[in-house]
């Protein structure tokens, strides 16, 4: 068996997550690895996903059994894949959920920049202390 080519690339995730896996059009791999992982942690993120291309996971379409397999793990002879249909709600409930977080903490971000600016973050942070304390503003 040959070894096929592997591109491989550290970086900062924005979101959990040790390793992704893409399969290129010309059949070489490129994997990205979180770059905030530990060095032992990227070692183990890369043989996590040599396993997925050497394993043939790519022309798989069961995500369970190829999870199971590239952690070593034996699947079940009466094993049978969660439809996705079933998560699909959720992920959409989640995803709109995280959406309004993120709008959150953009507006968070913006009133403190403002904040820090106009009266210095001394008295910022005096005011989120306060804030705090007291479950009110100054």
């Amino acid at each position: 068996m040959t070894t096929p080519d592997v591109n491989t690339f550290l970086v900062n995730f924005p979101s959990p997550g040790k390793e992704m896996v893409v399969q290129n059009e010309d059949g070489t791999y490129t994997v990205l690895i979180n770059a905030k992982l530990s060095q032992d942690g990227r070692v183990e993120a890369y043989e996590h996903a040599l396993r997925h291309i050497n394993n043939g996971d790519f022309e798989k379409t069961d995500v369970q059994s190829i999870e199971l397999q590239a952690h070593g793990l034996k699947v079940p002879e009466d094993f049978t894949p969660a439809p996705v249909s079933m998560y699909e709600e959720r992920i959409k409930q989640i995803r709109k959920r995280r959406k309004k977080i993120q709008k959150v903490f953009r507006e968070k971000e913006k009133e403190a920049t403002i904040m820090m600016e106009l009266h210095g973050p001394e008295l910022y942070f005096r005011h989120l202390e306060y804030k705090w304390l007291y479950n009110e503003d100054m």
